[in-house]
């Protein structure tokens, strides 16, 4: 049997101190805290949004953001009723410094890809209801037209509409709306913030030669558009809402004074002053006529995830590799899951040292460059993935600076091990440049949806900060706290709409404050994280008799904790529950009772974000729809005593 969660092993070990035991005494990916919290519908502070249109047709076999003309018409008409006042881009960029001068609830709409449609069939629909409109042009699609697109419209269709009065023109990029080869196996991913793979030299695009690329595209695009409309265009629609910080800045310095993308949600202040304007894609399912804002802020799913190891999919072998990855993928989704946390690191071995990653990076050698590819196999199945990765266990810079090691100054001689080796201090400028380029590497390279920072982020009793700071509990908390929020911006700069979330210890989850033994509050995490994962290992914690009384009691005291934060995603608390599904001090798996159980009892206590760990492709049984709350095929409902 291999090990199931070396973090967990290790925990286990340090756990068996004297006095440290524990028994003693994810749907739409979450919306990023790196945007300002929005003010609610009726603060006073107006309302604005931004609508993405692309194509109108009757045709019911068209793709789903393409719209009826007659349903476009009937949404103009339903957002006047509902008290929304249309105007330009250029009225509402005009008004930027006077936000206060807005109507209460503005609403701009904007079409992209430059559709014959939009020409034919919106264009007459904005004259006859007095409503303006935006068109993003893809430069090169309009001489060269894809085959498996609707007909674009002409050069002289656009100027025409430019010319009316009704229809302002920016661009959608000149070649960058398409897809790239993302990996060694042939994946693809948008162009703007993909590194491209080039399978021929087999190497990944470097620095300099993807700012070439995008700036070269920029350019063009920038250069096609004044030359033929005989004006400049200074806004660009990224392709497919997807960009970064160094492609925005390429696009500043070509002249693209604001950008726009596809976040789904409303415009804000802070966003005027970036330059770059959030929008909303509409398709034929969407309602964003309704009086209601449902379509605006939609209510979030409940997350269920699991968390799988690399480890026990990888194989030299391509064959077997592909038939794991792909029952993997099975099993995960059969379980009722919408995410899944994915290692990024190798530990084969299952002592938590890592010597490799499973991706593309300049920190540490790669035993195989596979991340990517499973993540794309679960993006297929409609499975959010996130990405789970230490941010103190630089195993690799721990080995190489001994300086850079946590000191552990005992108050107490103490049979056992020390605390979990190979962390480095937090409050070194080293060690935090470190996991800035560990995590740079992974927001370049990979496609997540979101970050889990493991269980590793934390400093027990008896360790010290490095540095000249007091090595208190509340200082080593901050320590930790200013390191992970450097690395959270430094991932926003390559992936602007990743999520976080962080691992917690049950005991924290247990206590005010910060706790002693781990340096954690519960409360910071609520506060700091889209999705603070409390480790609700009941057998570790010492529970197994009373497994699911002790997770009620848990569920409670943390859905208390957390009510106040719930608006944060459309009402519901961001906390999750993870259960161990294997026991690694009996090495043998959980039975799915059990964690049947377990899961209800959260849910239950109305804490809906539930996951489990680990996942292996060939080993442990986890029953179809157990992480919907179904209990396992068999078994009688339990009900607590």
């Amino acid at each position: 049997m291999r090990r199931a969660g070396s973090l967990c092993v290790v925990l286990a070990a340090l756990l068996s101190l004297p006095g440290e035991g524990l028994a003693a005494g994810h749907p739409p990916p979450l919306r990023s805290l790196s945007r300002e919290r929005a003010a609610p519908p009726g603060s006073g502070a107006p309302l604005v949004a931004i609508l993405c249109y692309h194509d109108l047709s009757d045709d019911p076999a068209r793709k789903s953001y393409t719209i009826p003309p007659e349903q476009f018409r009937r949404q103009l008409r339903q957002f006047r009723e509902a008290g929304w006042a249309f105007l330009s881009l250029g009225e509402l960029l005009s008004r930027k410094d006077r936000l206060d001068e807005l109507p209460p609830k503005t609403l701009v709409v904007t079409f992209d890809d430059a559709y014959r449609s939009f020409f034919e069939k919106a264009l007459p629909i904005l004259k006859e209801e007095g409503v303006k409109a935006t068109v993003s042009v893809i430069s090169s699609f309009i001489d060269a037209p894809p085959a498996d697109l609707p007909p674009m419209m002409t050069w002289e269709q656009i100027r025409e509409a430019g010319e009316s009065g009704f229809v302002e023109i920016a661009s959608h990029s000149h070649g960058l709306h398409q897809y790239e080869v993302s990996n060694p196996y042939n994946d693809t991913s948008p162009s703007v913030t993909t590194r491209r793979y080039l399978p021929r030299d087999r190497r990944y695009e470097d620095r300099d030669e993807y700012r070439w690329r995008i700036r070269a595209d920029l350019r063009k695009a920038k250069s096609l558009l004044a030359s033929m409309l005989g004006r400049d265009v200074g806004v660009l629609a990224w392709p497919y809402g997807e960009y970064n910080g160094m492609a925005r800045e390429l696009a500043r310095q070509e002249g693209f004074s604001v950008t726009l993308g596809l976040e789904g949600t409303d415009v804000r202040p802070g966003d005027f002053a970036r330059g770059h304007l959030p929008r909303i894609m509409v398709t034929r399912e969407m309602n964003p006529g309704a009086r209601n804002l449902a379509w605006l802020y939609p209510l979030r799913h409940p997350i269920r995830a699991v968390q799988a190891d690399l480890d026990a999919v990888y194989d030299p072998d391509p064959a077997i590799f592909r038939g794991r990855v792909d029952h993997l993928v099975q099993k995960i989704r059969a379980a009722g899951a919408n995410t899944v946390f994915l290692q990024a690191l190798a530990d084969p071995a299952g002592d938590g040292f890592f010597r490799e990653a499973y991706f593309m990076n300049h920190q540490l050698p790669v035993r195989a460059d596979i991340w990517s590819m499973v993540a794309h196999k679960f993006r297929s199945a409609g499975i959010r993935v996130w990405l789970r990765a230490p941010v103190m266990n630089l195993s690799w810079e721990w080995e190489r600076h001994p300086e850079w090691r946590i000191p552990f100054r005992p108050k107490r001689r103490a049979a056992g091990p020390e605390p979990w080796h190979f962390r480095v201090s937090p409050d070194l400028p080293e060690a935090r440049q470190a996991a800035l380029d560990f995590f740079s590497d992974i927001a370049v390279y990979l496609p997540v949806d979101g970050i889990l920072f493991d269980d590793d982020a934390y400093l027990a009793e008896g360790e010290q900060l490095r540095g000249d700071r007091p090595s208190t509990p509340g200082a080593k908390s901050e320590a930790i706290r200013n390191l992970i929020e450097e690395v959270k911006a430094a991932v926003l700069t390559w992936r602007p709409n990743t999520a976080f979330g962080r691992n917690l210890y049950a005991p924290v989850a247990q206590r005010d404050g910060v706790h002693p033994k781990f340096s954690q509050d519960l409360s910071q995490f609520l506060s700091d994280y889209d999705l603070t994962v409390v480790m609700a290992y009941a057998r570790m914690e010492g529970h197994e008799k009373d497994a699911a009384a002790w997770t009620r009691k848990l569920a409670g005291r943390v859905e208390r904790k957390a009510g106040a934060y719930a608006l944060r995603e459309g009402g519901l608390p961001p906390v999750m529950l993870k259960f161990q599904v294997y026991d690694w001090k009996k090495k043998e798996w959980v039975p799915p009772s059990e964690t049947a159980a377990g899961i209800r009892a959260a849910v239950e206590s109305n804490v809906p974000h539930v996951g489990v760990y680990p996942v292996l492709p060939e080993e442990g049984e986890l029953p179809e729809g157990i992480l919907k709350g179904a209990p396992p095929p068999g078994s009688e409902r339990h009900t607590e005593p």
